[in-house]
């Protein structure tokens, strides 16, 4: 019940939607930010996802219940989170990453996070790629810097340096990370992307995930279709 009561003791902020329940085996919780409640497509979809997760896991509940009761074994409920989170918006782009978390009765939850990023205009999702003019890539620009800021970060964990030879030295490819646009100033202009890797993804359990933000560069700006430039700032390189 970890999850949920960590979710459920803070109030959600004005606007924001958070549906939330405590019975019958299971602690749910599910929400999104105003911002994306503004726009109906998208809180027709959370809420059909919502209701969709709440019932997947009633039967997961339900199967784990007459598994244990079989064993004569204790059964202390299921748990299920996944939040959506604000990274930034511009005239035309809205970015956000859901973080989900689900108990189901093994050692430990499972956790994942995912973009979306939604183009206002078309009033649909997209990628970032999809922003990017024919022929152009921001793979090289992100993954780069990325390993080698992932690698100090995993240094400083570990205390000591990343060892090439072991498995959670390597450095994970871009399908396997959760890229995000990010607006750290809130200016209505995207200047970062946040790369995630989720547990498991660049290290152990125990490392938990990775959050390494990198600054959006005049080159990569460069690469955008030239309707989408006005809606990104550029920032300095890696150093």
């Amino acid at each position: 019940m970890i999850i949920a009561a960590l979710l459920l003791a803070a109030a959600p902020p004005a606007g924001a939607v958070a549906i939330t329940s405590d019975r019958d085996g299971l602690s749910f919780a599910y929400g999104w930010p105003r911002e994306a409640e503004a726009v109906p497509a998208l809180s027709r979809r959370f809420r059909a996802d919502a209701a969709a997760q709440k019932k997947r896991m009633m039967d997961l509940v339900a199967g784990e219940k007459a598994f244990r009761a079989e064993q004569k074994l204790d059964f202390n409920g299921l748990d299920f989170s996944r939040q959506y989170e604000l990274y930034g918006q511009s005239r035309q782009l809205l970015s956000l990453v859901n973080a989900t978390a689900a108990y189901t009765g093994g050692a430990h939850p499972n956790s994942g996070t995912k973009a979306l990023l939604w183009e206002r205009r078309l009033g649909r999702d997209i990628t970032y790629a999809n922003l990017l003019s024919p022929r152009q890539s921001w793979d090289g620009a992100i993954r780069q810097p990325f390993c080698v800021l992932l690698d100090r970060e995993r240094a400083k964990r570990r205390q000591e340096p990343v060892k090439r030879a072991d498995w959670p030295a390597q450095c994970p490819q871009l399908k396997e990370l959760t890229v995000a646009l990010a607006d750290k100033d809130k200016d209505g202009r995207f200047d970062h992307v946040d790369v995630l890797a989720d547990p498991y993804v660049a290290g152990p359990y125990a490392e938990g995930g990775y959050e390494i933000s990198l600054p959006i560069t005049a080159t990569m700006i460069g690469r955008l279709k030239p309707g989408y430039r006005a809606d990104f700032k550029a920032q300095p390189p890696v150093q």
